[in-house]
Protein backbone atom coordinates (compact mmCIF):
# COMPACT_ATOMS: atom_id res chain seq x y z
CA UNK A 1 0.00 0.00 0.00
CA UNK A 2 1.42 3.39 -0.96
CA UNK A 3 2.17 6.07 1.64
CA UNK A 4 -0.68 8.14 0.23
CA UNK A 5 -3.18 5.31 0.66
CA UNK A 6 -1.92 4.59 4.18
CA UNK A 7 -2.37 8.23 5.17
CA UNK A 8 -5.88 8.25 3.74
CA UNK A 9 -6.74 5.07 5.60
CA UNK A 10 -5.54 6.55 8.91
CA UNK A 11 -7.59 9.68 8.38
CA UNK A 12 -10.64 7.52 7.74
CA UNK A 13 -10.32 5.71 11.08
CA UNK A 14 -12.76 6.64 13.88
CA UNK A 15 -11.57 9.30 16.30
CA UNK A 16 -9.82 7.99 19.38
CA UNK A 17 -10.95 8.95 22.89
CA UNK A 18 -8.11 11.46 23.12
CA UNK A 19 -9.07 13.08 19.83
CA UNK A 20 -12.70 13.26 20.89
CA UNK A 21 -11.76 14.82 24.21
CA UNK A 22 -9.65 17.45 22.45
CA UNK A 23 -12.75 18.79 20.69
CA UNK A 24 -15.08 18.24 23.63
CA UNK A 25 -17.36 19.90 24.44
CA UNK A 26 -18.19 21.64 21.20
CA UNK A 27 -21.84 22.46 21.87
CA UNK A 28 -24.19 23.22 24.74
CA UNK A 29 -24.84 20.59 27.40
CA UNK A 30 -28.27 19.60 28.72
CA UNK A 31 -28.53 19.52 32.51
CA UNK A 32 -31.49 17.51 33.84
CA UNK A 33 -32.83 18.84 37.15
CA UNK A 34 -35.15 16.22 38.71
CA UNK A 35 -36.70 18.66 41.20
CA UNK A 36 -38.98 21.65 40.72
CA UNK A 37 -37.81 25.13 39.76
CA UNK A 38 -37.15 27.45 42.68
CA UNK A 39 -36.38 24.73 45.20
CA UNK A 40 -33.12 24.43 47.11
CA UNK A 41 -31.52 21.88 44.79
CA UNK A 42 -32.64 23.73 41.66
CA UNK A 43 -31.25 27.03 42.93
CA UNK A 44 -27.92 25.62 44.09
CA UNK A 45 -27.25 23.56 40.99
CA UNK A 46 -28.22 26.35 38.59
CA UNK A 47 -25.72 28.55 40.43
CA UNK A 48 -23.02 25.88 40.15
CA UNK A 49 -23.72 25.30 36.44
CA UNK A 50 -23.40 29.01 35.70
CA UNK A 51 -19.80 28.82 36.92
CA UNK A 52 -19.20 25.48 35.17
CA UNK A 53 -20.13 27.11 31.86
CA UNK A 54 -17.08 29.36 32.23
CA UNK A 55 -14.84 26.35 32.75
CA UNK A 56 -16.25 24.31 29.87
CA UNK A 57 -16.69 27.20 27.43
CA UNK A 58 -20.20 26.15 26.42
CA UNK A 59 -23.70 26.74 27.71
CA UNK A 60 -25.37 24.40 30.20
CA UNK A 61 -29.13 24.41 29.76
CA UNK A 62 -31.15 23.24 32.77
CA UNK A 63 -34.39 21.36 32.21
CA UNK A 64 -36.68 20.53 35.15
CA UNK A 65 -38.03 16.98 34.83
CA UNK A 66 -39.91 16.22 38.03
CA UNK A 67 -41.80 13.30 39.50
CA UNK A 68 -41.36 10.16 41.64
CA UNK A 69 -39.07 11.90 44.12
CA UNK A 70 -36.50 12.72 41.40
CA UNK A 71 -36.93 9.32 39.75
CA UNK A 72 -38.49 10.54 36.50
CA UNK A 73 -35.72 13.01 35.73
CA UNK A 74 -32.95 10.63 36.76
CA UNK A 75 -34.41 7.88 34.56
CA UNK A 76 -34.34 10.37 31.68
CA UNK A 77 -30.62 10.80 32.37
CA UNK A 78 -30.08 7.04 32.51
CA UNK A 79 -31.78 6.60 29.13
CA UNK A 80 -30.13 9.61 27.49
CA UNK A 81 -27.88 9.30 24.47
CA UNK A 82 -24.35 8.58 25.81
CA UNK A 83 -22.66 11.28 23.78
CA UNK A 84 -21.40 13.35 26.71
CA UNK A 85 -23.92 16.15 26.21
CA UNK A 86 -26.41 15.20 28.92
CA UNK A 87 -25.68 15.46 32.62
CA UNK A 88 -27.94 15.51 35.64
CA UNK A 89 -28.16 16.50 39.28
CA UNK A 90 -28.71 13.70 41.78
CA UNK A 91 -29.87 13.89 45.36
CA UNK A 92 -30.20 11.43 48.23
CA UNK A 93 -33.60 10.33 46.92
CA UNK A 94 -32.16 9.65 43.46
CA UNK A 95 -29.75 6.99 44.71
CA UNK A 96 -31.57 5.72 47.82
CA UNK A 97 -35.34 6.32 47.98
CA UNK A 98 -36.18 5.67 44.33
CA UNK A 99 -34.16 2.44 43.91
CA UNK A 100 -35.12 1.07 47.35
CA UNK A 101 -38.85 1.49 46.81
CA UNK A 102 -38.63 0.68 43.09
CA UNK A 103 -40.62 3.83 42.32
CA UNK A 104 -39.71 3.86 38.62
CA UNK A 105 -39.63 0.80 36.33
CA UNK A 106 -36.30 0.26 34.60
CA UNK A 107 -34.44 2.38 37.13
CA UNK A 108 -30.90 1.16 37.83
CA UNK A 109 -28.18 3.33 39.36
CA UNK A 110 -25.58 1.19 37.60
CA UNK A 111 -26.59 3.12 34.48
CA UNK A 112 -25.06 6.26 36.01
CA UNK A 113 -21.47 7.49 36.10
CA UNK A 114 -20.77 9.89 38.97
CA UNK A 115 -18.74 12.98 38.10
CA UNK A 116 -18.42 14.64 41.51
CA UNK A 117 -20.25 16.24 44.42
CA UNK A 118 -21.37 19.84 44.81
CA UNK A 119 -22.83 19.90 48.33
CA UNK A 120 -22.87 17.75 51.46
CA UNK A 121 -24.75 19.12 54.45
CA UNK A 122 -26.70 18.11 57.56
CA UNK A 123 -30.47 17.92 57.86
CA UNK A 124 -32.12 20.41 60.22
CA UNK A 125 -35.48 21.00 61.88
CA UNK A 126 -36.80 24.42 60.85
CA UNK A 127 -39.77 26.36 62.26
CA UNK A 128 -41.30 29.77 61.57
CA UNK A 129 -39.62 32.69 63.30
CA UNK A 130 -42.69 33.32 65.45
CA UNK A 131 -43.11 29.67 66.50
CA UNK A 132 -43.44 29.26 70.28
CA UNK A 133 -40.67 26.66 70.51
CA UNK A 134 -37.14 27.91 71.10
CA UNK A 135 -35.45 24.49 71.09
CA UNK A 136 -36.15 20.81 70.57
CA UNK A 137 -37.28 20.38 74.17
CA UNK A 138 -40.05 22.90 73.62
CA UNK A 139 -41.14 21.23 70.40
CA UNK A 140 -41.17 17.81 72.06
CA UNK A 141 -43.21 19.13 75.01
CA UNK A 142 -45.81 20.58 72.64
CA UNK A 143 -45.99 17.33 70.67
CA UNK A 144 -46.52 15.31 73.85
CA UNK A 145 -49.21 17.71 75.06
CA UNK A 146 -51.21 17.21 71.84
CA UNK A 147 -50.24 13.86 70.24
CA UNK A 148 -50.59 13.80 66.46
CA UNK A 149 -51.33 17.50 66.09
CA UNK A 150 -47.95 18.91 65.01
CA UNK A 151 -47.02 18.57 61.34
CA UNK A 152 -43.45 18.12 60.07
CA UNK A 153 -42.96 18.65 56.33
CA UNK A 154 -40.69 16.51 54.15
CA UNK A 155 -40.25 16.08 50.39
CA UNK A 156 -41.39 12.48 50.07
CA UNK A 157 -42.46 9.53 52.18
CA UNK A 158 -39.49 7.36 53.12
CA UNK A 159 -37.10 9.94 51.67
CA UNK A 160 -34.10 11.92 52.81
CA UNK A 161 -36.00 14.32 55.08
CA UNK A 162 -38.78 11.98 56.15
CA UNK A 163 -36.47 9.37 57.66
CA UNK A 164 -34.66 11.88 59.94
CA UNK A 165 -38.02 13.17 61.20
CA UNK A 166 -39.14 9.60 61.93
CA UNK A 167 -35.87 8.88 63.71
CA UNK A 168 -36.27 12.02 65.82
CA UNK A 169 -39.92 11.26 66.65
CA UNK A 170 -38.99 7.74 67.71
CA UNK A 171 -36.19 8.89 69.99
CA UNK A 172 -38.33 11.66 71.46
CA UNK A 173 -41.32 9.31 71.89
CA UNK A 174 -43.67 11.75 70.17
CA UNK A 175 -46.49 11.31 67.67
CA UNK A 176 -46.48 13.81 64.80
CA UNK A 177 -47.90 14.05 61.29
CA UNK A 178 -45.36 13.67 58.49
CA UNK A 179 -46.54 15.70 55.50
CA UNK A 180 -44.82 15.06 52.13
CA UNK A 181 -44.22 17.72 49.46
CA UNK A 182 -42.81 15.57 46.63
CA UNK A 183 -42.27 18.50 44.26
CA UNK A 184 -39.30 19.65 46.33
CA UNK A 185 -38.07 22.02 49.00
CA UNK A 186 -39.71 25.07 47.40
CA UNK A 187 -43.31 23.94 48.12
CA UNK A 188 -42.13 22.48 51.42
CA UNK A 189 -40.70 25.84 52.51
CA UNK A 190 -43.82 27.71 51.41
CA UNK A 191 -46.00 25.32 53.40
CA UNK A 192 -43.97 26.05 56.51
CA UNK A 193 -43.96 29.82 56.09
CA UNK A 194 -47.69 29.91 55.35
CA UNK A 195 -48.47 27.98 58.51
CA UNK A 196 -49.71 24.91 56.66
CA UNK A 197 -47.14 22.86 58.61
CA UNK A 198 -45.46 23.47 61.96
CA UNK A 199 -41.90 22.44 61.10
CA UNK A 200 -39.79 21.26 58.21
CA UNK A 201 -37.18 18.54 58.14
CA UNK A 202 -34.89 19.90 55.44
CA UNK A 203 -31.38 20.95 54.54
CA UNK A 204 -29.76 24.07 55.90
CA UNK A 205 -29.16 25.35 52.39
CA UNK A 206 -32.84 24.99 51.46
CA UNK A 207 -33.83 27.02 54.52
CA UNK A 208 -30.89 29.43 54.48
CA UNK A 209 -32.63 32.38 52.81
CA UNK A 210 -35.71 32.08 55.04
CA UNK A 211 -33.56 31.98 58.17
CA UNK A 212 -31.35 34.84 56.99
CA UNK A 213 -34.39 36.99 56.25
CA UNK A 214 -35.84 36.37 59.71
CA UNK A 215 -38.79 34.30 58.49
CA UNK A 216 -37.65 31.02 60.04
CA UNK A 217 -35.49 29.60 62.82
CA UNK A 218 -33.37 26.46 63.18
CA UNK A 219 -34.16 24.34 66.24
CA UNK A 220 -31.30 21.92 65.72
CA UNK A 221 -28.93 20.38 63.17
CA UNK A 222 -28.55 16.64 62.68
CA UNK A 223 -24.76 16.44 62.62
CA UNK A 224 -21.89 15.50 64.88
CA UNK A 225 -20.73 19.12 65.03
CA UNK A 226 -22.42 22.49 64.77
CA UNK A 227 -22.80 24.02 61.36
CA UNK A 228 -20.51 26.85 60.34
CA UNK A 229 -23.56 28.54 58.85
CA UNK A 230 -25.35 28.71 62.19
CA UNK A 231 -22.73 28.17 64.90
CA UNK A 232 -25.10 29.25 67.68
CA UNK A 233 -27.57 26.46 66.88
CA UNK A 234 -26.91 23.28 68.88
CA UNK A 235 -26.90 19.85 67.31
CA UNK A 236 -29.56 17.25 68.05
CA UNK A 237 -26.90 15.34 70.01
CA UNK A 238 -26.29 18.35 72.23
CA UNK A 239 -30.02 18.47 72.91
CA UNK A 240 -30.21 14.81 73.90
CA UNK A 241 -31.14 13.09 70.62
CA UNK A 242 -28.62 10.91 68.77
CA UNK A 243 -29.95 11.83 65.34
CA UNK A 244 -27.31 12.30 62.62
CA UNK A 245 -28.51 12.70 59.04
CA UNK A 246 -27.44 14.61 55.99
CA UNK A 247 -28.06 15.02 52.29
CA UNK A 248 -26.04 15.76 49.18
CA UNK A 249 -26.14 17.01 45.63
CA UNK A 250 -24.13 15.19 43.00
CA UNK A 251 -23.49 15.40 39.27
CA UNK A 252 -23.67 12.36 37.02
CA UNK A 253 -23.92 11.34 33.40
CA UNK A 254 -24.89 8.21 31.49
CA UNK A 255 -22.58 5.28 32.34
CA UNK A 256 -21.67 4.58 28.71
CA UNK A 257 -20.29 8.06 28.07
CA UNK A 258 -16.70 7.98 26.83
CA UNK A 259 -14.24 7.97 29.80
CA UNK A 260 -12.26 10.82 28.24
CA UNK A 261 -15.38 12.97 28.09
CA UNK A 262 -16.28 12.09 31.67
CA UNK A 263 -12.77 13.03 32.77
CA UNK A 264 -13.07 16.39 30.99
CA UNK A 265 -16.35 17.12 32.79
CA UNK A 266 -14.95 16.04 36.15
CA UNK A 267 -11.89 18.26 35.73
CA UNK A 268 -14.01 21.28 34.77
CA UNK A 269 -16.34 20.80 37.74
CA UNK A 270 -13.38 20.49 40.11
CA UNK A 271 -12.00 23.80 38.83
CA UNK A 272 -15.26 25.55 39.76
CA UNK A 273 -14.32 25.07 43.41
CA UNK A 274 -11.08 26.98 42.80
CA UNK A 275 -12.97 30.04 41.56
CA UNK A 276 -13.12 32.82 44.19
CA UNK A 277 -16.44 33.96 42.74
CA UNK A 278 -17.94 30.53 43.32
CA UNK A 279 -16.59 30.29 46.86
CA UNK A 280 -18.13 33.68 47.63
CA UNK A 281 -21.48 32.65 46.17
CA UNK A 282 -21.34 29.41 48.16
CA UNK A 283 -20.67 31.30 51.39
CA UNK A 284 -23.32 33.94 50.71
CA UNK A 285 -26.04 31.36 50.03
CA UNK A 286 -25.03 28.72 52.56
CA UNK A 287 -25.07 25.95 49.98
CA UNK A 288 -22.69 23.67 51.90
CA UNK A 289 -20.27 23.29 49.00
CA UNK A 290 -18.08 20.16 49.23
CA UNK A 291 -16.13 18.69 46.32
CA UNK A 292 -15.49 14.96 45.94
CA UNK A 293 -14.09 13.56 42.69
CA UNK A 294 -15.79 10.80 40.70
CA UNK A 295 -14.16 7.94 42.57
CA UNK A 296 -14.78 9.47 45.99
CA UNK A 297 -18.39 10.23 45.07
CA UNK A 298 -19.08 6.66 44.01
CA UNK A 299 -17.65 5.33 47.28
CA UNK A 300 -19.68 7.88 49.26
CA UNK A 301 -22.90 6.88 47.49
CA UNK A 302 -22.34 3.18 48.12
CA UNK A 303 -21.65 3.81 51.83
CA UNK A 304 -24.76 6.01 52.10
CA UNK A 305 -26.88 3.36 50.40
CA UNK A 306 -25.68 0.66 52.76
CA UNK A 307 -26.49 2.75 55.85
CA UNK A 308 -29.86 3.98 54.61
CA UNK A 309 -31.09 0.64 53.27
CA UNK A 310 -30.34 -0.97 56.61
CA UNK A 311 -32.33 1.67 58.51
CA UNK A 312 -35.28 1.57 56.11
CA UNK A 313 -35.38 -2.23 56.42
CA UNK A 314 -35.61 -1.81 60.19
CA UNK A 315 -38.42 0.76 59.90
CA UNK A 316 -40.32 -1.48 57.48
CA UNK A 317 -39.92 -4.46 59.82
CA UNK A 318 -41.22 -2.32 62.71
CA UNK A 319 -44.26 -1.29 60.67
CA UNK A 320 -43.30 2.40 60.59
CA UNK A 321 -42.84 2.38 56.82
CA UNK A 322 -44.37 0.25 54.11
CA UNK A 323 -42.33 -1.06 51.22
Amino acid sequence: MSKTLVAAAVLALPLTGAAKAADYPSKDILHIMPWSAGGGTDTVMRTFMSFAEKQLGVGINTQNVTGAQSGVGTLRLMKSRPDGYTIGSLTWDSVITVPYYKLVPGYDTEQLAYLGSVTVHPTALIVKADAPWKDLAGFVAAAKAAPGSLKIANVGTGGVWHLPAIDFAQQASIEVQHVPYPKGSGPQREALLSGETDAASTSLSAAFSAVQSGQARVLGVMSDERSELFPDVPTFKEQGFDVVWGSFRLIATQASVDPAQRAALEAAFAKVFDMPEFQKAAADTGMGAVWMNAEQTEAYVKASQAKAFKLIDELVAAGLLSK
